[in-house]
């Protein structure tokens, strides 16, 4: 697969509910978070208002002052802030106000366990009482910062794992469709993309292990287990993996019956190779966080 944009050719239907009418491109992912990988007219106006509304809590409410700080793109540059503005410990209820360049916003990550299906759990199993926090920021300009500032540094988000779950599902799904027709495998995740199913560790997990910056702004894989009569398909993802951030997985789909399961894994062995699907961008084809952390 091509690093930097890359497009893929739309269905003709929405990939998340088969409506043809309104039909929008859909970035892999999210533009917010620097996504150069389009699926062409592959989501009606219906499933784009869902998928954006969880996108938006995750790249406003979570990554907010860090996509500010590191100047992440966005389609409203003209409102987007100059100042991060935070309470000053020394004098309650006054609020001070820094440049965005020079403020250490850090992007919170959530450490996961191994999704549900992978451990063999019941569906209602709730893993993310699990998840763990991790901030991921730049180490000099938060030092550089204290040395000024020494009471005033605040990290300011907003819990939202269950988004956070929803829009890995969601990019694990648009992974697979670089290879895969809709038609090809069952879709485990849709059902907590859409929002009709909740426990959306079921299908999204990761590892607690620190991960080693990689030279890519984002990267995915595709990886499948099983049998010839039935493939389990997993896409893996680092999201800012030029950090220290860390990796995720999300159930995908399934395929059954040996003669769809050789048909899919043909499939993916002509475009992307036998052992994996690779889907990632070097360089400077699109925006990742400078100076890795």
């Amino acid at each position: 697969m091509t690093h930097g944009p890359t497009y893929y050719e739309s269905r003709g239907f929405c990939i998340y509910c088969s409506a043809t009418k309104n039909l929008s491109d859909e970035h892999i992912v999210p533009f917010s978070l620097g996504g150069a990988h389009v699926l062409r007219k592959a989501s009606c106006a219906r499933c784009a208002d869902i998928t954006k509304k969880f996108e938006q809590k995750v790249s406003r409410d979570l990554w907010g002052d860090a996509r500010a700080a590191f100047n992440a793109p966005t389609r409203r540059r003209k409102e987007r802030k100059t100042h991060i503005e935070v309470e000053d410990r020394k004098n309650l209820g006054r609020t001070l106000k820094f440049p965005v360049g020079e403020y250490p916003a850090g992007f919170v990550f959530y450490k996961m366990t191994k999704a549900g299906f992978l451990l063999d759990l019941p569906d209602d199993i709730d893993l993310t009482v699990h998840w763990q926090m991790s901030v991921i920021d730049d180490s000099d300009r938060r030092e550089s910062f204290l040395e000024k500032h020494p009471d005033n540094l605040l990290l300011k988000f907003r819990h939202v794992p269950y988004d956070f779950g929803r829009m890995l599902a969601k990019i694990g799904y648009g992974q697979i469709l670089t290879s895969l027709d809709p038609g090809d495998f069952r879709p485990i995740c849709l059902p907590y993309i859409l929002g009709t199913k909740t426990n959306v560790s079921f299908v999204v997990g990761g590892s607690m292990d620190d991960q080693t910056p990689m030279d890519v702004g984002y990267s995915l894989q595709t990886a499948g287990f099983g049998s010839l009569q039935r493939l389990i398909l997993v896409a893996t993802i680092r999201l800012y993996a030029n950090t220290a951030s860390p990796a995720y997985h999300v159930v995908v789909g399934d395929v059954s019956g040996e003669e769809n399961v050789r048909r899919a894994m043909h499939k993916l062995e002509q475009k992307e190779g036998a052992e994996n699907i690779v889907l990632d961008t070097r360089g400077k084809e699109h925006w990742s966080p400078v100076n890795p952390f």
